[in-house]
C-alpha cells in the first residue's frame, strides 16, 4: 500500500523547524541592521569632519563641527556662521554618547589643523554598541574604530 501526502504530525514538524529558522533569522537581520545604523552615523560624521577640513584649506575660512553629548543633532560650516545654519540629524536611534571638551572641532585656515588634536566622538547605536571617530593629530586625520 503507497501512502500519498503528509500526515499531520510530519506538517506540525517541518512547521515547527521553519519557525524554529525564522526566529533565528530575525534576531541575526536585526543585530545586523543595528549595525549598519551606526555604521551610517559614523561614516556620516567622518565624512562631515573630513569635508570641512577640506573646505578651511580651500577656502582660507575656519570651519566647525560642533554636537552636544547625548544629542542625536550637529552643526557643521564656516565657524562665523555656524550659530544660523540649521542642525542635521544622525540616523534614527543613535546618539553622541561622547563629544570632545566643549563639543565641537574647528579646522582652522589655511592649513587645516585643528584645534582639538586626538579627540573622539564616540556614537551609540540602538542596539547599544559604540564606535569612536577619532580625529589623529594636529592634521585632523579622521578614523573610525570600535572601542
Amino acid at each position: 500500500m503507497s501512502r500519498e501526502g503528509l500526515s499531520l504530525l510530519e506538517l506540525l514538524v517541518v512547521l515547527a523547524v521553519l519557525g524554529i529558522l525564522l526566529g533565528v533569522g530575525f534576531v541575526s537581520l536585526r543585530a545586523y541592521r543595528e549595525s549598519l545604523v551606526l555604521r551610517e552615523a559614523a561614516t556620516q560624521v567622518a565624512t562631515e569632519l573630513m569635508n570641512i577640513r577640506q573646505q578651511a584649506r580651500r577656502q582660507s575660512a575656519n570651519f566647525t563641527f560642533q554636537a552636544a553629548q547625548g544629542g542625536s543633532t550637529y552643526r557643521v560650516g564656516q565657524t562665523s556662521r555656524l550659530a544660523t545654519l540649521p542642525p542635521r540629524s544622525l540616523p534614527a536611534g543613535v546618539v553622541f554618547q561622547a563629544v570632545p571638551q566643549g563639543g565641537s572641532v574647528t579646522f582652522y585656515a589655511p592649513y587645516g589643523l585643528v584645534s582639538a588634536a586626538n579627540s573622539t566622538y564616540a556614537l551609540k547605536g540602538p542596539g547599544g554598541r559604540v564606535l569612536q571617530v577619532n580625529i589623529v593629530g594636529s592634521t585632523g586625520k579622521v578614523v573610525v574604530r570600535a572601542p
